[in-house]
């Protein structure tokens, strides 16, 4: 039976406790034996800073799109797209690519979401919205059909949905008739390092989910990553 090693760590990534465990005892853990799967892909930064792999929206939704939006929105970013009020990709690309050599707080390994509401939030100031929303739908920034992507490793988590999917948005309404799909969305994805107590934005990629695997490899053989996550009750390190 194999054993496992649990450590815990706290918010300022100092090991506090380890408990090791059997296999037999973990399972005994899993009440519903669920397996999540997400999609993985690879990214390889290269020596550009910023890349614009799209340089044009996907056909589908390049009538909605508008050049020279005018700014601030006076528009909720978690709004369903509006004809007229959609950026075009290559005018995001433009707007967030002064944001490359930002800093934020680290916020330690067991904060992720926190540090990706800490990007939210200035792209959307980049891009013109008085207030930052995330209500954790896909795609992040509704308003705009943009998801944000923030990585410190080389594997990119996709989620449930590969980025080029030709299936309609969930919970997206028609946008003056047209039905927004999955590879309408526009991917944002910044690269960072981590410097003491701090994440600097080292590069920047913006494409369409279309043109996604253009720039990315998508993992090979197991493409999707099924795991089995099981919740630790408070009482486990005692």
């Amino acid at each position: 039976m194999r054993r496992y090693v649990i450590v815990r760590v706290d918010p300022s990534d100092v090991v506090t406790n380890v408990k090791a465990v059997t296999g037999a005892t973990l399972m005994t853990l899993d009440t519903t034996g669920t397996r999540t799967q997400k999609y993985q892909a690879r990214v390889i930064t290269g020596e550009d800073r910023a890349t614009l792999v799209s340089s044009i929206d996907t056909a589908n939704i390049r009538r909605l799109v508008a050049p020279r939006i005018h700014v601030p929105f006076n528009a909720n970013p978690l709004d369903a797209p509006k004809i007229g009020q959609l950026m075009t990709v290559h005018d995001i690309y433009a707007r967030l690519r002064p944001v490359i050599g930002m800093q934020f707080y680290h916020l330690g390994s067991d904060q992720e979401r926190n540090r990706g509401g800490a990007l939210h939030a200035l792209v959307s100031q980049r891009l013109g919205y008085d207030d930052f929303k995330d209500d954790g739908r896909f795609p992040d920034i509704r308003h705009q059909l943009i998801e944000l992507k923030l990585q410190l490793s080389q594997t990119i988590d996709l989620g449930f949905t590969l980025p080029n999917s030709i299936e309609p948005l969930p919970d997206m309404p028609l946008v003056d008739g047209v039905t927004i799909r999955v590879c309408d969305v526009r991917y944002v994805l910044f690269c960072g390092i981590k410097e003491a107590e701090m994440v600097t934005l080292t590069h920047l990629f913006v494409m369409t989910g279309e043109r996604f695997f253009d720039r990315f490899q998508p993992f090979l053989g197991n493409v999707v990553n099924r795991k089995i996550q099981i919740p630790l009750p408070a009482s486990f390190f005692d």
